[in-house]
Parts: structure tokens; C-alpha cells; sequence
């Protein structure tokens, strides 16, 4: 194989996982033009490998160059995405040198000559390779045209690979919330990234409040970012402590294209509700109103009870319970009530109450 067109650092272990490897994969089977560009295949491939060294997978020929242009040009029997997991081009399975020229080849002016479009396309790329610990920079010019070549970012593997989020994703925003913990974690603010553990996030509207001031960057259509909280955490949330939660999560939301979300707010969590039984409309738990009158208990004074009622006597006692008797014995409609300790306001004598 030919040396790569670009120079690349070869001390270091592989990093481009075999995940990045199938997304940058699906983003090349995209591009309108193809992967080789204004070039031909063939054309393509010499600046990276040597094709007549490369053997045949087709027992006829001899070299990958005569497989080529049989099947690329002679017969259009494969498919154009045929070179990403051909074993011998080692793109997904080789070092990550032999990827990072290829891709580095895509964009090279002699493959795509528009400066924007190669531009767009390297942004593209780096969203993809950035988690993995490479990214494409311009390193030289050609004809005016940028040349890119691969950089090691020297960050280890980060955790931020940009996804769509809606207001109501709640799975994805757990996740926003995982990474600016682990954010937060890595720069040593322990304090901050321990409080994110038992947080929730959600984004909402801002109530519409509109900072009519140029340059804020506040709209009409402005998010906040909410976290809820544990009451009893509320004191933990100092100035500082939002503020720095705030500066890994704002820019984890922007790298989530939820650049939308321009403050932080903290809010303590509902608490729950009892439990209620269902029979709850006919329990209580103080006990029953009763309008019955009652004798004050002197001091060791006992009364007689029964049936949650109080007595003066004995004697009324046993009244009460020849009346409840003749009450259980008679029929419905000549049933009658019962109630001790009756009273009667009489115009010269008072209150006086009936003598059993």
C-alpha cells in the first residue's frame, strides 16, 4: 500500500471505534457525488494503495486494479459503497492512519473541488470522528483549495455525540444530564456533578419572557433548561454551584443543537401525596362526631358505657338496655330512638333531666 497523502502520527493505539466507523459509513453512502468525487475509482485509490500489489477477489484477474475496472467500469457490478468493508482496504478493521486518508482523500481538492462543499462535508466528518479523538484541519492549500489532514484532538474519547431533542424527550435529556456530569466530573467539581445524580432535566418555554436588548440573544421562543431536586438539596445549589453546573450543561444542550435553552433554573420536586384508601370515605382517623351529652368525670369517678354512650347510673344502665330490646324486637315502622341523658329547659325550674 502506498504511503497515506497526508502526513499521520503512528504512536498511538486505535480509537476510531467500530461504531464511528459504520456512522462515517452511512454518511459517505449519502454524498451525491460519491466517495471518489470528479476522480475516477481507480484514480482515487493510487493516491492511497498500491492496486496492483492489492490482490483480485475475482479468480480471474490478478491485482484489485483489474477487479475495478472490470466490476466498476467494464460490468457496474457492485455497488458504489463496495470499498467500505472490503477486507483489503482495511477501512473497517484497520488502523485508524489507513480511515483518516481515506476520508482526508474524499475532501482533497482533486476529488471535490468546491471549497464550500468540502467544507461542509469536513464538518460533517469531525461531528463523527470528535468522540473518537480526531478531527480533519486544513494543513496546506492547493490551488487555493484547503488540504485537510487528520489531528489527534490529544482529549480522550469524550461523551457528547450531538442528537435531536425534543422538549419531550425525557430519555434524552437524562442522557444531556449524564454527560455534563461527566463533564463536571472531569474538571474536578465534584460537589456539582454529585448534586446532577439525583436530578431530573426538562426544557420548557420561558413563559415568553422577551429581553428586548441587542445582542442577548434572547427571543420569544427562548428555552430554560429545569432542574428538579430533591427539597431537602435546594441550600446545596449555591451561585456558584449553578453556575458551573450551568457552563457544562448549556454547552452540552448547544452541542445537542439546543442552543435555544439560555438559563438554568432550579426547582425543588413535589412532594408525593398520601396514600388513601378507598374506602377513605368512610374511615377516619378522629373519632366520630357525636352530638350525645356527656356527665363531667370528677376526679376517680367512673360511669357505666355502652354502645359508645355514657350513663349516670346503673340503674339508667339497665334502662338503656331493656329499651334496646324492645327497639331489636319491634317491627321497622314502629321502631323508636333511644337517647340518654335527654334534657329540658323549663321556664322557672331550669334544666332538669327525666328520672329513670
Amino acid at each position: 500500500m502506498a504511503q497515506p497523502s497526508t502526513p499521520l502520527a503512528r504512536d498511538h493505539q486505535s480509537k476510531i471505534t467500530r461504531v464511528t466507523r459504520r456512522d462515517v459509513f452511512d454518511y459517505l453512502r449519502g454524498l451525491d457525488d460519491g466517495w471518489w468525487g470528479r476522480l475516477d475509482e481507480t484514480d482515487f485509490l493510487d493516491g492511497l494503495y498500491d492496486l496492483d500489489a492489492l490482490p483480485s477477489s475475482d479468480s480471474r484477474y490478478a491485482t484489485a486494479r483489474r477487479d475495478i475496472i472490470q466490476h466498476r467500469v467494464n460490468n457496474l457490478d457492485w455497488d458504489d459503497d463496495w470499498i467500505l468493508e472490503d477486507p483489503r482496504f482495511q477501512l473497517l478493521d484497520g488502523p485508524d492512519e489507513i480511515l483518516l486518508a481515506f476520508l482526508a482523500r474524499v475532501v482533497h481538492p482533486e476529488a471535490q473541488p468546491d471549497v464550500d462543499r468540502a467544507a461542509r462535508q469536513v464538518d460533517e466528518l469531525n461531528k463523527l470522528l470528535d468522540p473518537d479523538g480526531w478531527v480533519l484541519r486544513a494543513h496546506d492549500f492547493l490551488s487555493g483549495r484547503p488540504i485537510y489532514a487528520p489531528v489527534a484532538t490529544g482529549r480522550a474519547p469524550g461523551p457528547v455525540i450531538p442528537l435531536p431533542i425534543r422538549d419531550d424527550d425525557s430519555t434524552k435529556l437524562d442522557l444531556v444530564l449524564g454527560q455534563a456530569h461527566h463533564l463536571l466530573d472531569a474538571v474536578g467539581h465534584g460537589l456539582a456533578a454529585e448534586l446532577l445524580r439525583s436530578a431530573t432535566l426538562s426544557l420548557r418555554p420561558d413563559g415568553g419572557y422577551f429581553h428586548p436588548i441587542p445582542g442577548d440573544n434572547w427571543t420569544d421562543a427562548s428555552y430554560e433548561a429545569v432542574l428538579t431536586v430533591d427539597p431537602a438539596l435546594i441550600p446545596e445549589f449555591t451561585s456558584t454551584v449553578t453556575e458551573a453546573i450551568w457552563q457544562h450543561l448549556g454547552s452540552v444542550l448547544k452541542r445537542h443543537d439546543r442552543g435555544d435553552a439560555l438559563s438554568l433554573v432550579v426547582e425543588p420536586a413535589l412532594l408525593p401525596l398520601p396514600a388513601v384508601p378507598p374506602s377513605w370515605r368512610r374511615t377516619s382517623a378522629t373519632p366520630a362526631a357525636t352530638n350525645q351529652a356527656r356527665r363531667e368525670r370528677a376526679a376517680g369517678e367512673r360511669y357505666p358505657t355502652s354502645d359508645d354512650l355514657v350513663f349516670a347510673s346503673r340503674a339508667e344502665l339497665v334502662v338503656y338496655q331493656v329499651l334496646c330490646d324492645i327497639q331489636r324486637d319491634s317491627q321497622p315502622q314502629n321502631s323508636f330512638a333511644i337517647l340518654p341523658l335527654a334534657s329540658a329547659k323549663l321556664r322557672d325550674a331550669g334544666v332538669r333531666s327525666p328520672d329513670c
